[in-house]
């Protein structure tokens, strides 16, 4: 039988990173340059701890779907699908207490102004009523301690050329028990590449967040040195 703690968590853990910016998990690239910034900025097996598990990820944005308040959000990701993009595997701690996940998907804009119009989206009082309601949305007709937060990420400077993000934290109460679930999501530009990351996990932002997010974003850099 899984623990009360087990239990809690599997309330909140499958939004986790099916952020609008999930797309398939590869589409065919033309330019060799946009191969290179592709294969460059997935999450790989070398990004994360040796034990973690992967399997395919969801071709599906439907976290954000629905919600009026990411209205732009989701034009943004739409148009972006017109571009060249690829997606990681998700990868996860194997001890299912953890709730340990991360996930990501990288577009290859044409230029650096695409880029970053596709950045500025996540951003502004627009961007933080989306993900206060999608903290709504994650605690709906759910137990919880209190009401849920979305916060900004205000710790991502020097990360690529730009970055923004959100973390979503909820306290979720079951048999007398509480856990609380982080959901982080972090959107980095690099050049002309945008690079939307999901993570979760429980008692704390996680860990090995940051570690992943360098990873990918050096190889990025590397390829639009």
């Amino acid at each position: 039988m899984p623990s009360r703690r087990m239990r809690l968590l599997t309330l909140g853990v499958p939004v986790a990173a099916s952020l609008a910016l999930a797309g398939p998990a590869v589409a065919a690239a033309e330019a060799k340059g946009d191969k290179a910034i592709l294969k460059a900025g997935v999450i790989t097996k070398a990004d994360v701890p040796a034990e973690w598990t992967s399997k395919r990820g969801q071709s599906n944005g439907d976290a954000l779907k629905g919600i009026e308040e990411c209205k732009k959000i989701n034009t943004a990701v739409a148009d972006a699908k017109k571009d060249n993009r690829a997606r990681s595997r998700e990868f996860s701690d194997p001890v299912p207490e953890h709730a340990t996940t991360a996930e990501n998907a990288v577009y290859a804009f044409s230029n650096k102004a695409s880029a970053t119009k596709f950045m500025r989206t996540y951003q502004g009082s627009a961007a933080q009523a989306c993900f206060d309601k999608l903290a709504t949305e994650i605690t709906k007709d759910r137990p919880t301690a209190g009401p849920p937060s979305a916060a900004p990420i205000t710790d991502l400077q020097g990360v690529g050329n730009e970055a923004t993000g959100y973390e979503i934290s909820a306290t979720f109460t079951q048999d007398g028990g509480t856990a609380t679930l982080y959901v982080d999501f972090v959107v980095v530009r690099v050049g002309r590449a945008a690079m939307g990351f999901g993570f979760t996990n429980v008692d704390g932002r996680i860990p090995q967040g940051p570690d992943i997010v360098n990873a990918v974003v050096q190889r990025v850099s590397a390829t639009e040195a």
